[in-house]
């Protein structure tokens, strides 16, 4: 089976360093790539390393993640993480945008959206 590459993407360092862990702990065919704790370093690690999936923080850094995914030219599977509410109706203008999980991360919800969306 290929390794799943992917991205994280949140002003949270704390958070992000367990998010790695939690997904490298529970998938071992997942490939972490970085994390960034800013949007401009994010949408550059996209570019350059075409991640298969991003974990993308709504609110970072003076642009939305909404923001983020009208800047992207790659097309990645996203999972938008928020410790907040988030426009859901919005959410579904993105076909590569495969859900929403709320912080902290649930992890079975996780697992859900990743066996959904085909990556598991």
């Amino acid at each position: 089976m290929n390794k799943v590459k992917y991205l994280i993407i949140d002003d949270d360092i704390v958070f992000s360093k367990w998010l790695k862990t939690s997904v490298e702990d529970r998938f071992s065919s997942f490939d972490h790539i970085s994390s960034r704790n800013n949007t401009l370093g994010g949408l550059l690690d996209i570019h350059r390393n075409h991640p298969d999936l991003v974990f993308l923080d709504q609110y970072i850094d003076g642009l939305s993640g909404f923001d983020v995914l009208d800047l992207m030219k790659q097309q990645p599977k996203i999972i938008m993480i928020s410790s907040e509410d988030i426009d859901q109706k919005k959410l579904e203008e993105y076909p590569n945008v495969i859900g929403f999980i709320e912080k902290p991360i649930n992890l079975d919800k996780l697992d859900s959206l990743l066996q959904k969306s085909g990556l598991i």
